[in-house]
């Protein structure tokens, strides 16, 4: 699927991040267990990459298994005001800058609101969401 499909599917998440100064084209996608960041981009933004002693291999729905150990290790990306540092793994992506995924997602505490299609940050400020599991820890450690 290239990122016009993926785009025109309605049923996924888009954004923009900013990296080195440019905005770029996002999915966050929490069906993808890693971020990714495509080697065009990669290119035209002069990002550093390491290579990894050994490869990965990630399946992909427009062009199977593809191998890679490129990464762009610790990359700040900024979204929605805020910067991160995230290891975007190098791929062939077409129509699409930047992919998103759990590795992402759970390292940051950010929820997909899919109804709205949009990102809910965590804010110290707001309430919680806890599983029953969490409430039950709450409660027998005396809240």
């Amino acid at each position: 699927m290239t990122g016009s499909e993926a785009a025109s599917s309605g049923n996924l998440v888009f954004g923009c991040c900013v990296i080195s100064g440019k905005s770029c084209c996002v999915l966050f996608d929490f069906g993808a267990t890693h971020s990714f960041v495509s080697e065009s981009c990669v290119r035209e933004l002069s990002l550093p990459v390491c290579e990894l002693p050994f490869d990965l291999v990630v399946s992909t729905l427009a062009s199977g298994l593809i191998r890679t150990s490129s990464v762009c290790s610790r990359c700040p990306v900024e979204v929605e005001g805020r910067v991160y540092k995230v290891n975007l793994v190098c791929l062939p992506l077409q129509g699409l800058d930047v992919i998103l995924g759990m590795d992402w997602l759970s390292a940051n505490h950010v929820l997909i609101d899919c109804r709205k299609k949009k990102l809910l940050f965590s804010n110290s400020e707001e309430p919680e969401l806890l599983s029953s599991h969490g409430v039950m820890k709450e409660i027998q450690s005396g809240a």
